[in-house]
Parts: C-alpha cells; sequence; structure tokens
C-alpha cells in the first residue's frame, strides 16, 4: 500500500443502503420538519378544541378528528418512507453486499470506476465528506454520493479520513460521530 493512494472497493448492502438514505434524507435534507410542523399545528388546534368542548357543541369530536389527522399522516409518511426504503432495497438486488464502485483516492483527487462509467474528481471540487458509524459518505457534488463502509479499504479507516480531512477543502469533512 501506498501512503500516498488508498483504494476502497466498496461492497453496498441493504443495511448501508438503509442506513445512508435514514441519514441523508431526515439529517442532511431534514425531511422530518414538515411532518413534524404540521403535527404539531394541527395537535395545538385540536387542543383548543378540547378547551372548548364546554362552550361550543361537536368540538370534541373535531378535537380528536384534528389530532387523529395530526398524528396519522405524520406517521403514514415515515411509514411509508421505511417500506420504499425496503422496496428499494429490494429492487437494487441488495440482500446481499456487492461490489458497486472503487474508488482510488490520490494526492490530486478520486478516480471512481464502475462497470459503466469512470470519473475523476479534484479534491477542491469534493462537495463535503461524512463520516457517520461504520461508513463514510462522500459527496462530489450535492446530488451524487459515494457510500464508503468501514473495513473495505486497502489502508486502515482512520488513515482514510485524515486523508479526506487533509486534502479537502476545510470544513467539508464532517465526522457525525461526535
Amino acid at each position: 500500500m501506498d501512503s500516498q493512494r488508498i483504494t476502497v472497493s466498496a461492497k453496498i448492502g441493504a443495511d448501508v443502503f438503509r442506513r445512508f438514505a435514514i441519514f441523508d434524507t431526515l439529517r442532511l435534507k431534514k425531511r422530518w420538519r414538515s411532518p413534524l410542523l404540521f403535527a404539531l399545528i394541527l395537535s395545538a388546534c385540536a387542543c383548543v378544541c378540547f378547551f372548548m368542548r364546554a362552550r361550543r357543541e361537536g368540538a370534541l369530536l373535531l378535537g380528536f378528528v384534528l389530532l387523529g389527522v395530526g398524528l396519522g399522516l405524520p406517521a403514514t409518511y415515515f411509514l411509508n418512507f421505511y417500506l420504499s426504503l425496503q422496496a428499494q432495497c429490494k429492487k437494487m438486488r441488495l440482500d446481499q453486499p456487492r461490489l458497486a464502485y472503487t474508488l482510488t483516492f490520490t494526492p490530486v483527487g478520486v478516480h471512481a470506476s464502475t462497470e459503466r462509467e469512470q470519473a475523476d474528481y479534484a479534491w477542491e471540487q469534493l462537495y463535503r465528506a461524512y463520516r457517520v458509524e461504520g461508513c463514510t459518505y462522500l459527496y462530489p457534488i450535492p446530488a451524487r454520493v459515494f457510500l464508503l463502509p468501514e473495513g473495505q479499504a486497502d489502508a486502515p479507516d482512520d488513515a482514510l479520513w485524515v486523508m479526506l480531512q487533509e486534502r479537502l477543502p476545510a470544513g467539508c469533512a464532517v465526522d457525525c460521530r461526535k
């Protein structure tokens, strides 16, 4: 192994993909905010109806309807998200981890190769890298990501992370394990 060159042959399975999708959707894109806001607004309206039950006929029923909708729709949203992850894993045949791509980290940048294409990224062009428990997510651009599960590099995982921290622009290597 050359200390200036690290190769990662990324084998992606359903568990790695699921954890990434949850991280990307809920933590980075913060898609949990809208369902939570919806639940809070409808729950607050339901509370107002519960307080008005003695003064207005039907306020109690309306309160329960608002509370049911306010809690039911967000729960349905998250259930649908989880089920769509299951379906996507099945569609991509991720039940057994398989080689998705190979990344080679060099002093000048990152070379990515798949069965169908190859691409080179200079260090200063890379968008972000996030280190989470068991994996590193490398975003060359905001809409594309490479999943780098631990233990699949030809160097220790800490060596890969140190290289990313040293070579990426300042603030682009984020350790989420802390």
